[in-house]
């Protein structure tokens, strides 16, 4: 799991519906972009109260390629720092770097390792350059990003922007990649809405379990601080990173072939994404759920993220 969780709901959701899912087994989280350490002791304090202290978590690199990872100030844009504001009472951080960490797990397991991406593609980026082997070793990787519906709308969105030159070589590198619309698991898309419901955050509340009360401190955080949000403060959480992990279950995403091409973009423009459907094409891209298959995705969440930890 590379995430940037903290920025926003959706990341620290999705760890734990994958941390609390008999279906996945969790090798590693890396932290990427910004304030990593702080965005590594909210993993870390995620992953303790699941009963995985074990599971490495890495503060990964801190600004996009080809910038050096140059210390930089605590930011004030990782809403739920209250989640974990401290190092007291952690698992401690692993220290091996993030894309050192990729490319050693991947070549531990050739062929079953899958990186999701559910932030910037920076630590990839470094591990694809640095260890190429790894390109071999995984079986590939599930990316959330951009908008786009395989028909006149392609956008490039945030976790793919963040980094352009990172998704650029992920996208040339000849890993077998999954590129997800941001959209893929909004009620927009899905027909219905997956993400929690009024009633789901109530539950969340008063559930009383340490993982459930982790949920519900960054979703408080989330509604105090997030700028869309936070002069709403009933806001829903949204899960788009979510399609990362209904399309490593199957049966919940349709994909197809297609060409996907990152482009870093001239000066003061936006990068640019072109996603084109190709019979032949080296990635699959995905945009929707399947028709019929979003209200069982909603209580698949639901039920993994209020079940105690290690529950069946």
């Amino acid at each position: 799991m590379d995430t940037d969780l903290g920025e926003d709901i959706d990341d620290i959701l999705v760890l734990a519906f994958a941390l609390n899912s008999p279906r996945f087994e969790v090798l590693a989280v890396t932290t990427v972009d910004g304030d990593t350490d702080a965005r590594s002791r909210i993993a870390r304090r995620t992953v303790a109260a699941f009963g995985q202290a074990e599971i490495p978590v890495v503060a990964g690199y801190r600004r996009m390629m080809p910038l050096p990872n140059d210390p930089c100030p605590p930011l004030t844009s990782v809403h739920q720092n209250d989640v974990a504001p401290v190092e007291a009472g952690l698992p401690p951080p692993c220290r091996t770097p993030a894309d050192e960490l990729i490319a050693e797990i991947a070549a531990d397991r050739p062929g079953q390792v899958t990186v999701c991406t559910i932030g910037a593609m920076t630590n990839l980026g470094h591990a694809l350059l640095k260890f190429p082997q790894t390109v071999g070793n995984l079986k590939g990787v599930v990316t959330n990003g951009g908008n786009f519906d395989l028909r006149d709308r392609c956008a490039i969105g945030w976790n793919l922007r963040y980094d352009p030159l990172a998704a650029g070589i992920v996208a040339r590198s000849g890993v077998s990649w999954t590129l997800l619309s941001e959209s893929t698991c909004g009620s927009e898309a899905s027909g219905v809405p997956i993400g929690p419901s009024a009633e789901d955050v109530a539950a969340i509340a008063e559930a009383g379990l340490e993982t459930t009360d982790i949920l519900w401190t960054a979703i408080q955080e989330w509604r105090k601080n997030k700028m869309e949000v936070k002069d709403r403060p009933g806001a829903l959480p949204h899960v788009s990173d979510l399609d990362t992990m209904a399309h490593l279950l199957g049966g919940f995403i349709e994909t197809q072939p297609a060409f996907v091409e990152v482009g870093v973009g001239a000066r003061g423009r936006l990068p640019s994404l072109k996603v084109a459907p190709d019979p032949e094409g080296p990635h699959q891209v995905g945009c929707r759920v399947i028709a019929g298959r979003g209200r069982a995705l909603h209580d698949l969440l639901m039920e993994r993220l209020l079940a105690p930890p290690g529950g069946t």
